[in-house]
């Protein structure tokens, strides 16, 4: 049963989530949350949760689920028995009310040990790997993965989300000086660029590298009406814009048409490079 869960702004503004989920995993994510039980924690099956939460889109909500997992933002695990999915912090970000944990759930809590029992390629209980051995009638109480001897249990600090986390990490600690910038017309002026980068660290906005690609298409646009790029940061510096969109130029200063030759100096917007 689904149930209603606050959603916090910040959560759309999230550049990991955005950079390695498309729209619809996002979505997913969200809705994630009201399916999930006052732990946080669900049952996975995909063909119900497809139909609760996409219903009419036409996707591959399996591998949406993954690439979350692999990215972080939600964890497999099995009981030996059934799949099932974590949604780690939900309990710092939810208050559900008394009367649902009073209630209880059927879902044994996660551990680390019993992430070792899924492959996460396939979203399936792999028992080669975690060492769970099925009872007779085909069932492995969660209980019994405490009976594991140490050797058979692989480092729980070195999952698979973690090793795939650690071999991320050089690539989202690029620092924005070393990013690709080839897309955007020209390259700003020294102090121009570092004062936007500044801005959006002010802002607590990470610099990465789909967001100079974003960037670089407005910039295009701008470009091709006349526009420079020192410029355009320029006016995103002075109006604190964290993003950029060609039309927030033309609105906040002349329409292209009206424009003269004489291109716009950095004193008539009243922003002088090195002075935020």
């Amino acid at each position: 049963m689904a149930r209603s869960r606050n959603i916090k702004p910040a959560l759309f503004l999230n550049d990991d989530l955005a950079e390695r989920n498309c729209p619809l995993g996002r979505l997913l994510f969200i809705g994630l949350w009201t399916l999930a039980d006052y732990k946080g924690e669900l049952e996975w099956r995909a063909g119900k949760i497809k139909a609760q939460l996409l219903p009419y889109d036409e996707c591959d909500i399996k591998q949406l689920a993954i690439n979350l997992d692999k990215s972080g933002f939600i964890r497999f695990y099995s009981d030996g028995d059934k799949v099932l999915l974590n949604i780690p912090n939900f309990e710092k970000h939810q208050n559900p009310h008394k009367n649902e944990k009073a209630g209880g759930s059927d879902i044994p809590p996660y551990t680390e040990t019993m992430r070792q029992a899924i492959d996460l390629t396939t979203l399936t209980i792999n028992r080669d790997l975690s060492g769970l051995i099925p009872e007779q009638d085909g069932t492995a109480p969660a209980d019994s993965l405490l009976l594991i001897p140490d050797s058979l249990i692989p480092d729980p600090s070195k999952d698979i989300r973690t090793a795939e986390a650690d071999a991320a990490k050089p690539e989202r600690a690029k620092a924005a000086k070393d990013l690709d910038y080839s897309k955007w017309p020209s390259m700003p002026s020294d102090q121009v660029m570092k004062d936007w980068i500044t801005l959006r660290k002010d802002k607590k906005m990470r610099v990465t590298q789909t967001v100079v690609d974003q960037f670089a298409d407005q910039l295009k646009l701008a470009s091709q009406a006349g526009f420079t790029v020192d410029e355009c940061l320029a006016l995103a510096i002075k109006k604190g814009w964290a993003g950029f969109e060609y039309e927030w130029m033309v609105n906040a200063r002349a329409s292209p048409s009206k424009r003269t030759s004489k291109p716009h100096s950095f004193e008539d917007q009243n922003y002088q490079p090195g002075v935020l």
